[in-house]
């Protein structure tokens, strides 16, 4: 047991603890493969690339079908911009272990940005008819997101929304939700849901930028100030802060 807690302390760490080999006598393949896998994870996670590397094709020595290394595995491609290699890691996740709802999302999340919509909507829809799926909401907002793609509000609403059923004060959906509404020029609504994104804590250059375009619309100057002086003040040298001083001059013209 003290082995166990010392080896999952340099995972959870990654405090030099640069490989793990335990002897085949002791350890399960599938523990050997868990180990490598959350080891890769760790390393990717810090911008080691070369030692996540190995320790994912450890991993994957060991267990070629192991759905979650196979899955880190294509995490760790798209980290190196090799879309076609993890195409076929994220294929070989799914389809090794059909309740992997986590591969699902990312799968789903990848083939909706790379334009191929219907396919990724499938991902996502797998994931939430999982019964073991117990984070819904990353696939309602992927979900959400993949339709936002293809400028159809009313899918992506419905998705946001049930993604704020669960979880009210989720700030990444009630920005969605704002955007959302900004696109149909529902400006009261816009605000409503921005207002609760910032009141639950979260704020981003983005989201005050937002604010601003649709404060302008509705001939709101105090909150126009509010809102950009604020962005001015929190993200100076964001690209949005270059956008606020465009879009102030052409609103004062």
């Amino acid at each position: 047991m003290r082995r166990w807690l010392a080896l999952m302390a340099c995972v959870v760490l990654t405090t030099g603890c640069v490989s793990v080999s335990p002897s085949s006598n002791k350890w399960t393949i599938e523990s050997r493969v868990d180990i490598q896998t959350r080891l890769g994870l760790s390393y990717m996670k810090l911008g080691r690339l070369e030692p996540a590397s190995l320790a994912l094709g450890r991993a994957l020595a060991l267990a070629p079908n192991n759905s979650r290394a196979n899955h880190a595995m294509a995490l760790f491609q798209l980290r190196l911009s090799d879309r076609a290699a993890a195409e076929s890691y994220f294929v070989q996740a799914v389809n090794t272990d059909n309740d992997n709802f986590s591969a699902r999302n990312d799968f789903g999340g990848y083939l909706c940005q790379t334009g191929r919509i219907e396919e990724g909507l499938v991902q996502f829809n797998s994931a939430l008819r999982n019964p073991y799926n117990d984070a819904l909401y990353i696939s309602q907002l992927g979900a959400g997101a993949c339709y936002v793609t293809v400028l159809n509000w009313k899918e992506a609403e419905r998705y946001f929304l049930l993604a704020l059923v669960g979880r009210p004060t989720l700030a990444l959906a009630l920005y969605q939700m704002a955007k959302v509404a900004f696109s149909q020029a529902d400006h009261l609504r816009t605000r409503a849901y921005l207002q609760r994104f910032f009141d639950s804590g979260a704020v981003s250059a983005a989201s005050l930028l937002l604010a601003v375009r649709n404060e302008l619309q509705l001939k709101a100057s105090d909150l126009v100030l509010l809102h950009a002086n604020r962005l001015r003040a929190e993200f100076p040298e964001s690209s949005e802060a270059s956008d606020l001083t465009r879009l102030m001059t052409n609103a004062n013209d």
